[in-house]
């Protein structure tokens, strides 16, 4: 039982006042007998014959505590809570990746629907109740405490298995939130597994005599200037023989057998290939095994894309080196012979001089621009320089090290052996109506070095010649700098080429893409496209197993193309294994989680007719006594 106002109780005190009357009220009454002989008699008689007097002459004070006790606890409002009996079910149905194991063409997943829509229909009576949590990345219920064996059904039908985990911890906690209504209710777990402790949770292992083989690892490495494949590949729940194929940028490669044993793991190298660049390879496992998610796997070098940068600098020497020195850069110098161009590019770089026009499909540096506001003019570039320069030995100094943009930018870069003789000093770089700049590195307490992204359009500004500064001559800082400043200005599509399913994927697009196409080709042999027209930053929710390819269409007509592969955690390709202790769900104390509404019974009307009763009987024991 349980209170809705519980400060109703303190109705109680009465029967403290209720005693107290009946001690301060007087204990005799004149009466007028014949004969104090036959009184005294009768006194004898009276005890000898009812042993209970007492209980007699106390009757009226007992029903007015009653009554007392009846009308505080309607002043409480009591509810019954309505515990069910042992009958109930508390039921974890696992729903990761490894339940999607077919055999007989029936997954284990599904198998585990049924079973747990037979044991809704043998054991939910009336007064109890059944209960389903799905334990998967994130657990849920699927029904709580109902006793509907159709409702049960048609729920458990609309379930669905991910290729994800499962978060068994977190579906043992919403089991508890249960056990706390009733702690009685026996809790089952329907998994793939044993477990060498489980409590005093009932786990119902669905696997079957399904097996599996698959390539849990895939990778190259660079050896004596060629590609180096390995691959890493397992079988569960029999000895077998694997033929892998591997494929490299779509071309057929010499297939390799292995020989895995029983729950054993092969690695196979092909190392006389002489591939000396690729962009893609893959390897596909040839085998009929229950579980179809794990046969193959991709490997990208990096991101195909290349990122095409106009360098435009009377002296280009060192700066062309370090931004060839970045992987992706593919360099165009302005000349004579090729001419400077405000399109078609993912970075411009301007050295002492500065466009007409400000590119609007790339990031822009600007390195020792003209101070003068007729080439530089404010309202395009959002920042002015006074017409003097300083001239001196400067030491350079961080500016503003907590922000994202300077991470990023000076990631790893030591400013200590930063130095400059000569510098621009910025009057201004903040305007009404336009992306601020942030300052990343200054001299003499003035900004020198500048970054502000507008929309995802990257501008950088040194406000410094690099020919009068150490930065050329450091080795490592410099071309460090310049592969930040490349990563920060021209922002990868995906962050990475491999992924797990559950992860969160971050797509860029590039400041001119019009069109942004997502396809997937999923492992089951589905496919799957999505176009975005106008979404700079898509966040994709990977929830399938497959290759998924990113298209851009840039205003130029160009395409830009990027690719990543999904793949499902190696834990899920582990077969025929046995978990150490499961996680039991607690039930602590003995009262209800007073966020959980459980089944009640409202029992005012019972006592309000006890009421009604007891103060008919104290009425008529009053009466009697006083006639």
């Amino acid at each position: 039982m349980k209170f809705a106002l519980p400060l109703g109780l303190l109705g109680l005190l009465a029967i403290a006042a209720l005693i107290l009357i009946y001690i301060l009220k007087p204990k005799y009454q004149d009466k007028k007998v014949s004969s104090t002989y036959v009184w005294k008699l009768s006194l004898r008689y009276q005890k000898r014959k009812v042993p209970l007097q007492w209980l007699k002459s106390s009757l009226l004070l007992i029903v007015q505590i009653l009554i007392i006790i009846i009308i505080a606890f309607m002043m409480a409002q009591p509810l019954v809570v309505l515990a069910t009996k042992t009958g109930e079910k508390i039921v974890v149905l696992e729903a990761s990746a490894s339940m999607l194991a077919e055999d007989g063409g029936k997954s284990r997943f599904n198998r585990a629907v049924s079973e747990i829509s037979v044991l809704a229909e043998k054991t939910t009576a009336e007064e109890d109740k059944f209960t389903v949590i799905l334990a998967d990345d994130e657990p849920d219920f699927i029904i709580r405490r109902s006793n509907s064996a159709s409702f049960i059904k048609q729920k458990l039908s609309e379930a669905k298995c991910s290729l994800g985990g499962s978060n068994l911890e977190g579906a043992m906690s919403l089991a508890q939130g249960v056990l706390r209504e009733n702690p009685q209710a026996e809790v089952y777990l329907y998994t793939d597994c044993d477990y060498a402790d489980a409590g005093k949770v009932k786990v119902v292992n669905m696997a079957r005599s399904e097996w599996n083989v698959a390539v849990l690892d895939f990778s190259a490495k660079k050896e004596k200037g060629y590609y180096v494949f390995t691959a890493e590949v397992a079988s569960y729940g029999k000895e077998t023989e694997i033929a892998v194929n591997l494929n490299i940028d779509g071309k057929s490669q010499l297939p390799k057998l292995a020989q895995c044993e029983k729950d054993g793991t092969v690695k196979l190298v092909w190392d006389t290939l002489k591939i000396a660049e690729y962009e893609s390879a893959d390897v596909h496992l040839v085998a009929e095994d229950s579980f179809v998610y794990d046969n193959e796997f991709y490997i990208y070098n990096g991101n195909t894309e290349k990122f095409k940068v106009q360098l435009e600098s009377n002296n280009p020497g060192f700066l062309n080196s370090a931004l060839h020195s970045v992987a992706r850069c593919q360099v165009d110098l302005v000349s004579e012979n090729s001419p400077a161009k405000t399109s078609g590019y993912d970075l411009y770089v301007y050295d002492g001089t500065v466009p007409d026009e400000v590119p609007t499909d790339g990031a822009v540096w600007l390195i020792n621009p003209p101070r003068d506001q007729q080439s530089l003019p404010p309202e395009k570039w959002g920042i002015s320089f006074a017409s003097a320069q300083r001239t001196g030995e400067f030491q350079l100094a961080a500016d503003n090290v907590n922000g994202e943009t300077y991470k990023q930018i000076m990631k790893g870069v030591s400013v200590a052996s930063m130095q400059a003789t000569q510098y621009s000093r910025v009057q201004r770089y903040g305007y009404d109506g336009m992306a601020s700049y942030e300052s990343i590195l200054k001299c003499n307490g003035e900004p020198v070095l500048l970054a502000k992204n507008d929309n995802g359009l990257k501008t950088v500004v040194f406000a410094f010649d690099l020919h009068y500064s150490t930065l050329p001559v450091l080795l490592i800082d410099f071309p460090l700098l310049i592969n930040n400043l490349c990563n920060y200005s021209m922002a990868n599509t995906v962050d990475n080429t491999l992924y797990s399913v559950g992860d969160t994927v971050t797509v860029n697009a590039k400041p001119d893409a019009e069109k942004l196409t997502v396809s997937a080709k999923y492992a089951s042999g589905e496919d799957e496209t999505t176009e975005y027209t106008e979404e700079k930053t898509v966040p994709l929710n990977i929830e399938k197993v497959g290759v998924y390819t990113v298209t851009q269409t840039l205003k130029t007509g160009r395409e830009v193309t990027d690719s990543f592969y999904v793949r499902v955690s190696k834990n899920e390709s582990m077969f025929n294994v046995t978990g150490s202790t499961l996680v039991n769900p607690i039930v602590i104390g003995n009262g209800t989680d007073t966020t959980i509404q459980n089944d009640t019974m409202d029992i005012y009307v019972y006592l309000a007719a006890a009421l009604l009763a007891f103060v008919c009987v104290e009425w008529g024991l009053q009466y009697r006594e006083q006639y």
